[in-house]
């Protein structure tokens, strides 16, 4: 079983194409889903899916929420199972933005691009991701990258990440001390209030988790 989740208007011969019910899109008249949910809101169990796969959605996730679905997504997987992620290029995208001769308007194109379309509630971006990041998120919960690719559209660019599962089990601790060590990385320092910072995420982290892995078992 492959999960294309955030499917849009973009379906995927083999895959099961998840997306919100139609009343929640604004543009989107037609639907090609064929299972209609929040992807925040569903689980699979431990073992069953052959790979992940979504396409500019990974970005709408705060990182708490990002480092619960890869630590949930880790536990759906087989062993050997496969993390596909495509997102806007930030790297790529604010060299449009910093290009002194770029005109205002593919600059607004690139804003739009990196931090969402605001025509709905979910139409936002919380994260930006270069190649570098998305890896760097990956490989701390032990994800081997196994491709990294380009792409541009209508002078907007992007990258997609394909990774494999590591053949090693990790339990639920081990999975938020994962979370944890990255999450500290977006620490300024290590004051009180960075510290009980950290703490507030890893409650979202630990909420999100629980969501995603009620059928884990």
């Amino acid at each position: 079983m492959k999960l294309h989740l955030g499917c849009g208007q973009r379906y995927l011969s083999g895959y099961i194409n998840i997306d919100f019910p139609l009343a929640e899109h604004s543009v989107q008249h037609q639907t090609v889903a064929d299972i209609h949910a929040d992807i925040l809101a569903v689980s699979y169990p431990a073992g069953s899916i052959e790979e992940v796969r979504l396409h500019h959605v990974f970005e709408h996730f705060t990182r708490p929420v990002a480092c619960a679905l890869i630590s949930a997504w880790r536990i759906w997987l087989k062993p050997r199972g496969r993390l596909h992620i495509e997102v806007p290029d930030l790297s790529r995208m604010a060299a449009v933005l910093l290009n002194p001769f770029t005109s205002i308007r593919r600059k607004a194109v690139a804003e739009r691009h990196l931090f969402g379309s605001h025509e709905a509630r979910w139409a936002a971006h919380y994260e930006g991701y270069s190649a570098g990041m998305l890896s760097a998120l990956m490989n701390t919960f032990e994800f081997e990258v196994s491709a990294i690719r380009r792409n541009s559209w209508r002078g907007t660019h992007n990258v997609e990440v394909l990774a494999t599962k590591s053949e090693s089990e990790w339990n639920n601790k081990e999975l938020a001390g994962a979370a944890e060590r990255y999450l500290q990385n977006y620490l300024v320092d290590n004051s009180e209030s960075e510290q009980k910072l950290l703490e507030t995420w890893m409650g979202i982290y630990h909420e999100q988790f629980m969501r995603s892995t009620s059928s884990a078992a």
